[in-house]
C-alpha cells in the first residue's frame, strides 16, 4: 500500500520518465510481470464497486509500479487515503497457458430398404459459441510481441512526440481479477502489444492470468456475457490513456 500523496508523486515521476528513453530503459524490464497476491485480489474485490477499475503507472523508489484505484458505482474514482501497489518484478517461475479446442465429429450412415450402405459421411462441429477472440495463443503472441518490441517502441514514442502518446493509466475490466468458484491464487499481470485498426499501429495491453496450480498452469482471465457460460472478449482488454482518453475526466490522479 502507498499514500495517496506518494501515489500522485508516482504517477508524476512516471509522467516526467516517458519523455526520456535513456531513463525508461532503466526501469522497464521487457520479460518482467506484476505479481498480484490474493490478499491483493481481494483488497480489489472489497473496495471496488464498479465493472471496471483503473490502474496507474508511476515510478516510486526507481521501480515501475502499478496503482489500483477502485470506482464506485458511477465509474468515479473512491478516494481513499491509501492505494494498492504492485511494482514491476521477474516471473517467480514457469507459466503454462493451456487452450483445449473441443472438437465433435459425429459419423453417419444410411442404409437402404435393402439394408444396404448407401452414404456414409462426417460432420465435423467446431467450437464458436464458448471460444473468445481473445485466445491463449493469441495472447501468448501480444506477449512475446512486447518482449521483442518494447524498448523499440518507447525509443520511437520517445523520439516522435516526446513520449506523449506512452500510456500513464489503463482501465481493467473487474472481471479480470474474478475467480470461478471462488479458487484462491496468484494473479499475474503482463504487457502485451495488440494492433488498434483505428490507431494503425500496436497499443500496449495488460493481460491478467491466475495461476491455476502449483505447476504453474494458468488460465487467462476474462469476462463472461450475460448468457452465464460463454466467454466474451468485449471487455477484456486493459484500455489504456494514453491513447485511448475519451474517459480522461474520471482520471482524478493525473495532472
Amino acid at each position: 500500500m502507498l499514500s495517496k500523496q506518494k501515489c500522485t508523486h508516482a504517477i508524476n515521476v512516471w509522467k516526467e520518465t516517458r519523455t526520456d528513453f535513456s531513463k525508461v530503459k532503466k526501469i522497464i524490464d521487457p520479460t518482467a510481470v506484476f505479481n498480484f497476491t490474493q490478499d491483493d485480489c481481494d483488497w480489489i474485490k472489497g473496495n471496488n464497486e464498479n465493472s471496471n477499475f483503473h490502474t496507474y503507472v508511476g515510478v516510486h523508489n526507481d521501480k515501475f509500479i502499478l496503482i489500483v484505484v477502485p470506482l464506485d458505482k458511477k465509474g468515479k474514482e473512491i478516494d481513499l487515503d491509501s492505494y494498492l501497489t504492485t511494482k514491476l518484478t521477474d516471473l517467480k517461475e514457469d507459466i503454462t497457458l493451456i487452450e483445449t479446442d473441443v472438437v465433435t465429429t459425429v459419423s453417419k450412415t444410411t442404409l437402404s430398404k435393402n439394408l444396404e450402405i448407401t452414404k456414409h459421411w462426417k460432420e465435423v462441429d467446431l467450437p464458436t459459441y464458448n471460444e473468445p477472440t481473445i485466445t491463449e495463443r493469441a495472447s501468448v503472441k501480444d506477449i512475446e510481441k512486447w518482449k521483442n518490441e518494447c524498448l523499440d517502441w518507447f525509443y520511437y514514442e520517445c523520439n516522435k512526440a516526446g513520449g506523449k502518446n506512452i500510456f500513464r493509466v489503463f482501465t481493467v475490466p473487474f472481471a479480470d481479477l474474478a475467480r470461478e468458484g471462488q479458487k484462491q491464487g496468484e494473479v499475474v499481470a503482463l504487457f502485451g502489444f495488440k494492433h488498434s485498426s483505428i490507431y494503425q499501429t500496436q497499443i500496449p495491453i495488460l493481460i491478467f492470468v491466475a495461476i491455476a496450480d502449483k505447476a504453474g498452469t494458468t488460465e487467462i482471465m476474462r469476462a463472461k456475457n450475460n448468457e452465464g457460460t460463454s466467454e466474451t472478449n468485449t471487455e477484456d482488454l486493459a484500455r489504456p490513456c494514453p491513447p485511448l482518453c475519451k474517459e480522461k475526466s474520471n482520471f482524478t490522479l493525473l495532472d
